[in-house]
């Protein structure tokens, strides 16, 4: 969760300490202390969880920003599609976090009897198989070939030992995107409706309907709520945004997930699109070294200016000039003849040689073409 950025990087630090003293009034354990601290173990709590992936998100969008990366456009995955609002300028830093707070909190008491897996097959097969499994439904669609299902514990055991797809059962405590997340709709509405939200001011697809959000659909409080209960339309959102023809595609995250799903989809969907693949952490890599080896990636593909300063800003470090390099110099030139007259240039050397080059050391000829004689 980005545990080795907090000691290297104090834009990051000053981020996740600015969501800390947010957070205060809203989570009754410390920001810190539920990443970094003794109540890690809580973070298998989806109240607890929501809140450290968000902050994390923030607080990678923040070091970016110092270092002059922003996007130029976003969409977001389920609870991602939050930071990704805030990232649009849809909501406020202090609103983001209070509504990821109380999501975390409604979808945590919501009945916990239900799991989920990830379906490996098309659409049509997996809806086809489906009929005979009640209560099942298809919580995200991530790639041509891999949707996420959930449902009732019971029916889901059932559906993975008789189905003839590949079944991954995932880690989860609830059936999240399914109709065991009814009753935390209306109270999410009402507080989002009780909140003020902006038009994005970047383009910005949503993966509720895998379409462009309109100043409509961004400001609405039934399509927060909905996002919820609804289907994950990822894969329809990435071939949404692969429309701008990107250069580069970051992952905002600890861990690489959604970039393997995301080139599936356009290698079917748009297989003439080749952006670069950026993402920003992961699992047991130094943070840092991995955070700057994308910083890299992306300049190199864009050739974007990045923000030197930012990059630096409060390390307290010291900066020394290279030695400068002692070239050693010779000038070189021809003399033009008349057009048609061969020159003295033009004349061959003994025996057939190439003529002799005439150098000098002092570079006043119009013609001089100054080179270094040692190129190291």
């Amino acid at each position: 969760m980005g545990e080795g950025l907090l000691a290297t990087e104090p834009h990051f630090r000053d981020a996740l300490h600015t969501c800390a003293e947010l957070l205060r009034d809203r989570t009754d354990v410390p920001l810190l202390d539920l990443l970094y601290g003794d109540a890690r173990h809580l973070l298998d709590h989806t109240r607890y969880a929501q809140i450290g992936i968000v902050c994390v998100q923030v607080a990678l969008v923040e070091w970016l920003r110092a270092v002059g990366v922003r996007p130029d456009a976003v969409a977001g995955h389920s609870l991602g599609e939050l930071t990704a609002a805030w990232a649009a300028g849809v909501f406020t830093l202090p609103d983001l976090l209070r509504l990821t707070a109380l999501r975390g909190e409604l979808m945590q008491a919501a009945p916990a009897t239900g799991t989920m897996a990830v379906v490996h097959t098309d659409l049509p097969s997996l809806t086809a198989e489906l009929a005979a499994y009640p209560g099942l439904e298809i919580a995200a669609h991530n790639a041509p070939r891999a949707h996420t299902v959930s449902g009732p514990r019971g029916t889901m055991d059932r559906f993975r030992e008789h189905s003839p797809f590949r079944v991954s059962p995932l880690k989860v405590s609830h059936a999240f995107h399914s109709a065991a997340m009814e009753p935390a709709l209306a109270p999410f509405t009402d507080a989002v409706a009780a909140t003020p939200l902006a038009p994005p001011v970047i383009p910005f697809a949503s993966t509720l309907t895998g379409t462009w959000h309109n100043d409509g659909t961004a400001t609405d409080p039934r399509h927060w709520a909905g996002s919820i209960r609804g289907a994950v339309r990822f894969g329809e959102a990435v071939t949404t945004l692969a429309g701008m023809d990107p250069h580069t595609v970051w992952e905002i995250g600890p861990h690489p997930q959604l970039t393997p799903l995301a080139r599936a989809t356009l290698a079917e969907t748009r297989p003439g699109t080749d952006p670069a693949w950026v993402t920003t952490l992961q699992r047991g890599r130094n943070d840092q070294q991995r955070l700057h080896a994308a910083l890299t990636a992306h300049h190199n593909r864009t050739g974007t200016d990045l923000d030197w300063a930012g990059l630096h800003d409060g390390k307290h470090q010291n900066l020394t000039d290279l030695p400068a390099y002692p070239f050693r110099r010779r000038a070189f030139w021809i003399t033009p003849a008349a057009p048609g007259t061969p020159g003295p240039s033009d004349a061959p050397g003994p025996s057939g040689t190439p003529p002799p080059t005439t150098g000098t050391d002092h570079g006043t000829h119009p013609h001089e073409t100054k080179r270094p004689e040692h190129h190291g």
